[in-house]
């Protein structure tokens, strides 16, 4: 092999290799945040998800000379709606799928970006003993 052709090889390798590093360090520093917030720093996690904070459902402009059967049924599904909304927008309701997914997200970068680590490594290291002592 060529020197510009073991040089483009080893850039190579060291470029996918720090990528891979690069990858592996953000799953890992998402997977240690999601876990501080859910075991040390519960209120932090909780302050931190959108669809946490949504506004229940708005209640229509009712009259003053009171309120006919349809504003009636409409009251009657907007306190539905709204206990509906109190039940899934607070608490563990709301809070564990976007846990679930960063932690998702998190795993699928280590267990994509490790073993392309790892192969890359082995590679670099291989071309260091076969280039012997300087």
């Amino acid at each position: 092999m060529t020197n510009k052709a073991k040089l483009i090889k080893t850039i190579y390798l060291y470029l996918i290799a720090a990528v891979s590093l690069l990858f592996v360090a953000i799953g890992a520093g998402t997977l240690l945040n999601t876990g501080l917030k859910y075991y040390i720093f519960p209120a932090a996690e909780k302050r931190s998800y959108y669809e946490c904070n949504q506004q229940p459902p708005i209640s229509p402009v009712i009259s003053k000379e009171g309120t006919t059967e349809v504003q009636k049924t409409q009251i009657d599904e907007l306190l539905k709606d709204y206990e509906n909304w109190k039940e899934n927008q607070s608490g563990d309701k709301c809070i564990n799928p976007t846990r679930q997914n960063k932690i998702i997200d998190a795993l699928t970068m280590i267990i994509i970006a490790l073993p392309i680590l790892l192969i890359h490594w082995k590679l670099i290291r291989k071309g260091k003993e076969e280039e012997g002592p300087k």
